[in-house]
């Protein structure tokens, strides 16, 4: 099989020391060059280091796009005839506007692209447009830029995959902590089916170290590739594989199940919604109880089991139940039971139903009265049903593999999103876990695996509570708090929301 040489230069940036950084890329580039790597990758602020409070404190750091360290590898990059990229403090000539940037250079050392990010560090740099050109086009297939935490919110990344992005390229400078960046570069891969490559950086920053920060290749599926560290300098080599000289991405697979005009709500303002309870006129917030359980769908509906476990956590035990989707071939006695037993223990219960003649799920909520709200799988948009204290919805695993889905949701006040499911794996577990970062819950009911996330603290990983081999789970969510939505909305809607098909070149047709 055909392969593709890829190099990640882990590099010890030195903070503040532009000459010792700049010559130790040199070296590195030219090894990883003359081993064949036909793309080599640097990390984010390779040469200047990371931690500054402001703009003079990096001002003496910073260069243009035609500064020594880009022309030191222009000459690497057309010498070996290869591409390289580079994390670099920029400074734009025409306005003395600081950014953080990422330069590509072609083989013919000709600077192709300047990306600059768009989750930008505050105390210095400006944030990047999100309508700016972050792909180019290589001899396998397009490729895609993205700095370091540009990759933290779903729709940053979704926007690349919508260019026909098959390999995403990402310099970075974040170390491990309560947020590992490997499980969010992973997620990235698999929910939009193109290869990941993100070169990470070694050594002590001013206030930071990175001697435990990983270098990661994950390929289209989300399968782990690469996973490296080292205190020093090194270079991590990697090799991905290519079908007629061209990159397997799984992107079109990936987005197929897209369907933008469910997600126009994502495109809102919410600056001035400082209170969603009064904005929508919601359920006045307080705590829930919710459980989760995992256990064989195919049992569900056999003899009394839905109705012992309903009992369990009926009556004041918990105020929503999540069951998995479990196979009934008589859908009309199916429902009638969830409504019977809810009404009956007082408990709001939320499942699947998935039909042996048709093999359609419908998603069913049933109410405390025993009033049924139903779904298809995946037919027509998401409806909210307000319960006491909470604005919940049902949602099917495919479609939350996409954020736009659950950023629409918690813009129109959604609070926790429930998902019955039926087998589930450890990449659904990771994907929908990571959709919570989008401001709203999850709780998620399949046959081998049950859990429940909640959005994140601050730029950290999401909570979450799980059991699996037909155990349960159950959390207290804090309605109050889950009110309190902070979006992202630097992004290009128009990308986001225009149905289109990508034509795997960098660009879209109509």
């Amino acid at each position: 099989m055909e392969r593709l040489k890829l190099a990640l230069v882990h590099l010890n940036v030195r903070h503040g020391e532009p000459d010792q950084n700049r010559n130790e890329l040199i070296a590195f580039n030219t090894k990883a060059a003359e081993s064949g790597a036909k793309i080599i990758v640097n990390t984010e602020l390779a040469v200047s280091g990371y931690s500054f409070s402001s703009r003079n404190d990096i001002a003496s750091l910073v260069e243009s796009q035609k500064g020594a360290t880009i022309k030191a590898l222009r000459k690497v990059a057309s010498r070996y005839s290869c591409f390289i990229v580079l994390g670099y403090a920029e400074k734009d000539d025409e306005t003395g506007i600081y950014y953080n940037a990422a330069a590509v250079i072609g083989p013919d050392g000709k600077l192709l692209l300047n990306y600059r990010k768009i989750t930008a560090e505050v105390r210095w740099a400006c944030a990047g447009t999100p309508f700016q050109h972050n792909t180019f086009l290589t001899p396998w297939g397009t490729v895609g830029i993205l700095i370091c935490s540009d990759t933290y919110y779903g729709a940053i990344p979704r926007m690349s995959s919508l260019k026909g992005v098959d390999l995403l390229l990402v310099p970075a400078n974040w170390p491990g902590g309560s947020l590992d960046p490997k499980e969010l570069w992973r997620v990235r891969a698999k929910e939009n089916g193109f290869f990941l490559a993100a070169c990470n950086r070694s050594g002590k920053d001013k206030t930071m170290s990175c001697e435990d920060a990983y270098s990661c290749v994950y390929g289209a599926n989300g399968e782990r590739i690469l996973e490296s560290r080292s205190c020093e300098s090194d270079i991590f080599y990697t090799e991905l594989p290519l079908e007629g000289g061209k990159l397997l991405s799984n992107r079109e697979k990936q987005l197929q199940s897209r369907k933008p005009s469910m997600y126009a709500p994502m495109y809102l303002d919410m600056r001035y919604a400082t209170d969603l309870t009064s904005y929508y006129k919601l359920p006045e917030p307080s705590e829930l109880n919710v459980a989760c359980h995992s256990f064989d769908a195919e049992e569900l509906f056999k003899d009394d089991v839905l109705e012992s476990h309903i009992q369990v956590h009926g009556g004041g035990a918990s105020d929503l139940l999540v069951l998995p989707a479990g196979f009934s071939d008589d859908k009309e006695q199916a429902l009638n039971r969830l409504s019977s037993a809810a009404r009956q223990h007082r408990v709001v219960v939320c499942a699947g139903v998935l039909s042996g003649k048709d093999g359609v799920m419908m998603m069913v909520c049933a109410g405390k009265n025993g009033d049924l709200s139903t779904r298809l799988n995946e037919e027509g948009s998401p409806f909210y049903i307000d319960l006491d204290n909470a604005r919940i919805a049902l949602a099917s695993r495919n479609e939350l593999y996409h954020p736009e889905m659950v950023m629409a949701c918690a813009k129109q006040g959604c609070d926790l999103l429930i998902c019955p499911a039926s087998g589930l794996d450890d990449h659904d577990r990771r994907v929908l876990g990571a959709r919570s970062i989008e401001q709203a819950a999850l709780a998620v009911s399949g046959s081998n695996l049950a859990f429940v996330c909640q959005p994140p603290e601050g730029h950290y990983r999401w909570a979450e509570t799980y059991a699996d081999n037909g155990a349960g789970c159950s959390v207290t969510l804090d309605i109050v708090r889950l009110r309190q939505k902070r979006f992202y909305d630097r992004l290009d809607y128009d990308l986001l929301l225009r149905n289109r098909k990508t034509k795997g070149d960098g660009s879209q047709g109509k």
